[in-house]
């Protein structure tokens, strides 16, 4: 049977050589009258070739004495592929077990194939060497279950979106209690620096941005950082030219004024501060911007599948705009707690009690809303068709405010001052009609090519063509902290500025300087991880937070700010006590937990990588140095970093095999950091199967 098997190719492609075919006998050839047509479809006859068809019809083929030919050609092949044979054979026993040199052995002509079938999980198969694998008793737990019963939930004809799971029967439903990663910090009192601080904020407004291709540091950008070094080594003695030194002094006012940091390198008249929360160790949720942004809006990690499928998936949690469509849905007391707080002793007219107005949820962008189905995704998120602003809707005939004509600026649209109208329309009307805004707005303009308006003066950054495209990123950075400075001009304007949070985070970062990559896809450096994460409003103090976070953060984190400042009426507040317990992140207003009090488990963060299935990126807060790639499917590399010894990961360790990987890892950092690197691949490999079971995916 083996050896069946192993001539079996060999037959068929030995049958299709014009040598090696059967060749009838004379006294065998017999020709037997057949229809013109069906002549035509087996033998390849065209029109014109009767003539020929008809001697082939009358006419008998000769005996062709080939089997001299033949025997010797079929034995010259049977003994090359022998030799071929025996020397892979010889080169499996002596080659090490090492993945890349069993992948790289493959003829290049097979790899097509073999890649396709090596792409499927590959983290089943792994065996601990230091005795930190979990064990495949965790392969029984999850944290789904039956929806936690709230009697607030609305009774209603039709199930709220994002809240089907409690309506419908059978279902089950994420929930923290049952779920052995989760950390809660939510009983942990607020951090010191806000302990009595809240009493003034007032949060009527929510604005969310989502920063394209935006790495932490460029936000603010700062003198003698990676990309300052980078740049000055094109010019002659690493000295910036006059127009250089000014754009880069100049570049993130904004930013500055958002995060209070002005220890930036450069000298500063002011320091004028907005005053909030600033993330300085944030990771994105995913390095593809529309699996980041359900991660942001939805509190949650997205799907480990490529691209955009998360739409056609069941969304494992409520996502903000779908809690503020339940609050609505929510009969609130005409007159709330805070109403009444901010009643005047003097007799004087109460602050406007904004607790019982209903929302309103945009999402306002000035690209297309249809790469990638993200026109399906965004009603999955709780967005209905009015309430985006997109490319489409700007340039049609039914805009609001006249069909935009602005030129494109990169592959997806304009720049983002072509949503300015709506903008500040979104606050002029909740004036009017006593509402609340949630606006989401994703940027644009700091996406590849990293093109400006034409209008706009681009500033060389460095001396010739080496880092051209550093230099239009750095530009177009400038570019979008001049558009968040007017974005909060808006709210100054319509005097809004004092009740409005604003949360601003990148959707991913961009190894440009690291790797050269104009692009996340499948670039598993940490400049495309490390994002700026910003949680700002005018009553805050100003607060830096150094431990290790994840954007997953920041729905649980919008939703104890609204608590704790009274922001809510008293049934929406009670809601939303209750939903912030049931996610998975925790909260920034508090002090955070490195692992579990209970179960000593470190707190795991995970990051999906453009484009989404092939590999995951993990780390722990408990030890925040070391970073590590998980490879999903096989002939992936795994990949481990010390960021404290090399920040910028020039030099990370790769290997295809995991137990050569483990040693390497042990040889160049010790063995405390192979241990840490199999634990975090067996955690891992269960989110991995239990990100698919939440999402309702199969692979």
């Amino acid at each position: 049977m083996a050896v069946e098997l192993v001539k079996m190719p060999f037959t068929f492609l030995l049958s299709k050589m014009p040598y090696f075919r059967k060749q009838p006998r004379a006294s065998d050839a017999t020709y037997d009258h057949v229809s013109q047509k069906e002549t035509d479809l087996e033998d390849g006859f065209e029109e014109g070739d009767e003539e020929l068809a008809d001697q082939a019809k009358t006419h008998s083929i000769g005996p062709i004495p080939s089997s001299i030919v033949e025997n010797k050609m079929k034995w010259l092949v049977y003994t090359v592929l022998g030799i071929l044979l025996v020397v892979q054979a010889v080169s499996a026993i002596v080659r090490p077990a090492e993945g890349s040199l069993i992948f790289m052995s493959w003829t290049p002509i097979l790899l097509p194939f073999i890649d396709f079938a090596h792409s499927a999980p590959s983290l089943a198969s792994l065996n601990p060497l230091y005795g930190q694998g979990i064990g495949w008793g965790w392969d029984n737990q999850t944290a789904l279950a039956d929806p936690i019963r709230w009697d607030w939930l609305p009774s209603v004809d039709k199930p709220l979106d994002g809240f089907k799971d409690w309506y419908e029967p059978d279902s089950q439903h994420y929930n923290a209690a049952n779920d052995p990663l989760k950390i809660s910090n939510l009983d942990e009192g607020l951090l010191a620096a806000l302990k009595g601080k809240l009493g003034d904020v007032k949060i009527r407004h929510v604005v969310l941005v989502k920063l394209e291709s935006t790495r932490k540091d460029v936000f603010p950008f700062k003198k003698d950082g990676l990309i300052w070094e980078k740049l000055a080594e094109t010019w002659p003695n690493g000295t910036f030219p006059e127009a250089v030194q000014e754009r880069l002094s100049t570049l993130t006012k904004t930013a500055r004024f958002l995060t209070g940091d002005y220890d930036d390198g450069f000298q500063h008249n002011e320091t004028r501060r907005r005053g909030g929360i600033n993330a300085k160790n944030d990771h994105t949720t995913a390095t593809y911007t529309l699996k980041s942004v359900p991660g942001t809006l939805c509190g949650i990690t997205p799907l480990v599948a490529d691209f955009n499928v998360e739409y056609n998936h069941h969304v494992y949690q409520p996502c903000l705009p779908q809690i503020f469509n339940l609050f609505n849905a929510m009969n609130e007391p005409e007159e709330s707690a805070k109403g009444e707080a901010n009643a005047r002793a003097d007799g004087a007219e109460a602050d406007e009690d904004f607790t019982t107005y209903k929302w309103r949820n945009q999402f306002v962008m000035s690209v297309t809303n249809t790469y990638d189905k993200q026109d399906l995704l965004m009603p999955v998120l709780g967005y209905k068709k009015e309430d985006i602003i997109s490319k489409e809707y700007l340039q049609s005939d039914k805009a609001k405010f006249g069909k935009v004509t602005l030129p494109d600026i990169n592959y997806y649209g304009m720049r983002e001052s072509a949503t300015e109208d709506y903008i500040k329309d979104a606050f002029k009307m909740a004036k009017e009609n006593k509402e609340r805004v949630f606006l989401t707005h994703l940027t644009s303009t700091s996406h590849h090519p990293f093109k400006m308006p034409d209008e706009e003066v681009y500033v060389p950054l460095a001396s010739g063509d080496s880092l051209e495209d550093v230099s239009h990123y750095v530009n177009t950075v400038g570019f979008v902290d001049r558009w968040l400075g007017r974005i909060l001009d808006i709210l100054d304007e319509q005097g809004v500025a004092d009740e409005t949070l604003v949360v601003m985070v990148g959707d991913h970062g961009l190894s440009v300087v690291e790797t050269g990559s104009v692009t996340p896809y499948y670039q598993p450096n940490i400049g495309n991880f490390h994002v700026p994460l910003v949680v700002s409003h005018p009553k805050l103090p100003v607060i830096d937070i150094d431990s290790p976070t994840n954007s997953i953060s920041i729905l649980p984190t919008i939703l104890d700010l609204l608590i704790e400042t009274g922001s809510l009426g008293p049934t929406n507040r009670k809601a939303a006590q209750d939903l912030v317990r049931n996610y998975e992140g925790q909260s920034l207003l508090r002090p955070l937990y490195k692992a579990s009090m209970h179960t000593g488990q470190a707190d795991w963060q995970f990051t999906i990588m453009n484009t989404g299935r092939a590999q995951v990126a993990t780390r722990s807060a408990r030890d925040p140095k070391w970073r590590l790639i998980v490879p999903v499917i096989k002939d992936t590399e795994w990949r481990f970093s010390n960021v404290e010894e090399d920040p910028h990961e020039m030099a990370p360790i790769l290997s295809f095999d995991f137990g050569a990987f483990l040693k390497m890892v042990e040889g160049k950092y010790g063995k405390e950091a192979a241990k840490w690197t199999e634990e975090a691949s067996f955690i891992t490999r269960w989110w991995v199967d239990e990100n698919a079971k939440r999402w309702r995916y199969e692979p």
